[in-house]
């Protein structure tokens, strides 16, 4: 649970600060400092959604989020429904093998405890 809050108040940190690029350096990071805890990819990405809507609900109160989905889903050819869920998908896969990414990285880092086992 520690980890989880961690890594959203640092993905929101270094989104509001840096930008979108900082979910994987973030991941990378965190998947380091946790590489022994149980389904860190998981947790992380999840924590990268969860900051990713509230940096978005955040965002929508000083404008109007339905008109850009709109116009940019029209531009695209796509359904609104498809671009606003591909925009919350897309930090939790970046932030989430951001982080198996940096826990595989890490020195004498057993992929046991990704699978579940310790």
């Amino acid at each position: 649970m520690l980890l989880f809050v961690v890594a959203v108040v640092c993905f929101v940190a270094a989104e509001f600060v840096v930008g979108w690029w900082a979910l994987p350096v973030v991941g990378v990071v965190l998947g380091l400092v946790s590489a022994r805890e149980r389904h860190v990819g998981v947790r992380v990405g999840a924590a990268a959604l969860i900051a990713w809507l509230a940096l978005l609900a955040w965002t929508a109160q000083s404008g109007d989020m339905p008109r850009f989905y709109g116009q940019l889903a029209r531009s695209m050819t796509l359904p609104t429904n498809v671009v606003a869920g591909v925009t919350v998908l897309l930090p939790a896969l970046l932030g989430g093998l951001a982080a198996r990414f940096g826990a595989g990285l890490r020195p004498g880092a057993d992929l046991a405890a990704e699978r579940g086992g310790r």
